[in-house]
This record gives C-alpha cells, structure tokens and sequence, in this order.
C-alpha cells in the first residue's frame, strides 16, 4: 500500500482556494443511531492485521485553519499520519481529540476499521449486519460518507478524555478519507454536530478547485509496487483472491461447515506495538486486553531463513488466532490464522512451516 501523498496535497490546496471563496460551513443533519455496549460475536475474523499504520506528517500546520472550525477547537502540531489535528477542550478538563488521515484505497475496508476502533474503546466486534444497522450517511459533493457513533470506556482509562468516538470515513479512486473524533463521552456528543459540519466542508473543498487537479494525482500503489516475498503453500490451502488491505489469503476448510482464515498483510512503517496489535486481536475474539507484561511473555520468536518473527497464539472460547509478524527494510508484515480452535490447533504445523518457508 502507497500513501497518496499528491492527492492529500491537492485536497487541502483546495482547502486554501475554497475558504477564500466561502468561509461558511454547511450544515449537514445526520440522525445519531444507538449502539449496544456489546455486539454479537464476529463469525468471520477481520483481516486487519495492523494498528493504524504510521507516515511522516505532511502538510504546513496552515491547513488546519484552512476551514472554519469552532472556537474551543486548538490546532495541534501535525505528526505521523495526521494531515489535521484538533484539541476540543470543555467544562471540567474534559477534551477530545479531531483528526484527518488520508490512506490509500485499500484502507478502505469500513468493518474491519469500526472492529479496530471498538477496540481501542475496550468493545467486542460487531458484524456487517450490525454495523448497517448502527451506520449513517453523510452526503457531500465528494461522495457519501459512513458515519459511526461508538461508545465504550477502556479499563483504566480517563473518562475526561475518553469514552466516544465518531468517525467518518469514505474511499474514492485515490485514497481513503478518515475523520475522527475521540474523547470525552458528553463533550464528543456535544461536538457531534460541528465535527460533521467540518467533514462536509474538508470534503466539499476538495470539488470547488474542478477536476484538474484532482486528474492530475497518481494512482494509489498497487501489490506490484511492494517488494515481492515467496512461500510455499502448505497442501490443502486453497489461495483466495486479496481483499481490501490483503497481500495475499488462503482458506482452510474445517469441520461442521467452518474455516480457517489466513491473511498475509503488509504496510510501510512499524504497524504500531505488538500490545497494540495483540490486544486489538483479543477484542476481536472477545477477549480482555492484557498488561505489557503479559504481551511480552506470549511473544515467541521464530528464526527463518533470512528474517526473524515474532508470534503469538491466541486461544477464545471457541476461536483461536495464531499470528506471526516481521519488521524489515521499512515494511511490516503480518501472517494471521483464525478459525476455530480444534481446526486451528491441528493446522498450526502447517502455518508454522509456512511461515518459515517466507523468503524476502
């Protein structure tokens, strides 16, 4: 995956050209949809096999002004990912955190990002099912957006900084658009209507400028540009065409009519901690976060033969997920198997083997 960064500059240099021309902000009205503190068990495990992947800061700290945006907004220095960045502050300390991401395309799967964000909010995952019931649409001269209202508290956590998050995302030829908001449960619903506003308008900008510079931008990175690796595919796995943020998926069938899913993903940089992503794993099967201390002593490395990998196995109720991933030459990759547990234990040889058969 390539980050666009052409597009993101003719995004916001749009920004620059359209606040000169109309300051104003349109109001958009989207109706919030309740969400149930705990969803029902995920089938189907998202391949996402990364925390938010990290790029350098882009863009000067004057587009973040470059649309008109509530007064008890701060603008906060860009960093990583981030092509905007807000601090909202309201009474009694509370805050929440506004920020605009663009990612290429393949970024674009809404699922396996809302699965990834109920995580971060210590909330099991929900299905595609109940995530069309929970979803809205916001309409803007870009295209439609998906908008997510989520509740939950991680343990631990500050409830003056953390308890909501409303999201935002769209995918269009170029990139993926993500927009989100996180932190105080009450200010977050009181900030609600203003953060949509300011969505629409990001989005709304980006058309005025017409279609010159926006024909102009490359085309997102394709798996020909990621540097090639080879395997060999254990007998009995059936390769699947890739999907959304997939390098590469296999399938394994298992017993009563279930399956084994395997996913091989990459992303430049180092794909976040591995607490990070054991922890997002375990919310995915239902489970508890664990300390640092417990991530470190359920990491086991694997020596191959060019590289080394760390991996885990992550054994839920009645699902398991075993992993094994590797940093090099500015890349992370990710090798996940899930299904269930009887089928995963008897399949694990097989992944182990396959795994030490990855040459870079």
């Amino acid at each position: 995956m390539r980050i666009n960064h052409s597009f993101i500059l003719t995004l916001f240099a749009a920004l620059l050209v359209s606040c000169e021309k109309n300051s104003e902000i349109k109001v958009y009205r989207v109706s919030k949809a309740p969400l149930e503190q705990s969803g029902p068990q995920q089938q189907e495990m998202m391949p996402t096999n990364t925390a938010a992947p990290r790029m350098p800061g882009g863009l000067a700290p004057a587009v973040q002004t470059a649309v008109t945006t509530p007064p008890n907004w701060e603008p906060q220095p860009l960093s990583q990912m981030r092509q905007a960045s807000f601090l909202v502050k309201g009474d009694n300390g509370a805050v929440a955190d506004v920020s605009f991401v663009s990612l290429g395309s393949a970024a674009g799967n809404v699922l396996e990002n809302v699965n990834r964000w109920l995580g971060q909010l210590g909330q099991p995952p929900i299905t595609e099912q109940k995530l069309a019931e929970i979803s809205q649409r916001l309409h803007t001269s870009l295209g439609d957006m998906t908008i997510v209202d989520l509740a939950g508290l991680p343990n631990n956590a500050d409830p003056a900084r953390d308890g909501r998050i409303v999201a935002a995302m769209m995918t269009t030829p170029d990139a993926t658009l993500f927009f989100k908001m996180r932190g105080n449960a009450d200010l977050t619903e009181a900030q609600k209507g203003d953060f949509l506003k300011w969505v629409a308008a990001v989005c709304d900008a980006q058309t005025q400028t017409g279609s010159s510079q926006t024909a102009a931008a490359p085309q997102p990175q394709t798996t020909g540009d990621v540097p090639p690796i080879k395997w060999t595919t254990p007998e009995g796995w059936a390769e699947v065409p890739p999907s959304s943020m997939r390098y590469a998926s296999f399938s394994v069938p298992a017993e009563e009519g279930g399956k084994i899913d395997i996913s091989v993903v990459t992303f430049p940089g180092d794909g976040g901690s591995d607490a990070d992503n054991i922890n997002r794993w375990r919310g995915q099967m239902g489970l508890a976060p664990v300390d640092a201390n417990a991530v470190t002593s359920g990491v086991a490395s694997l020596q191959t033969g060019d590289t080394t990998f760390s991996t885990t196995d992550i054994a839920g109720n009645k699902t398991r997920t075993i992993a094994a991933w590797t940093r090099r030459d500015g890349r992370v990759w990710f090798f996940k198997a899930t299904g269930p547990a009887a089928a995963v234990e008897k399949e694990k040889p097989k992944f182990v083997k396959f795994i030490e058969s990855v040459r870079f």
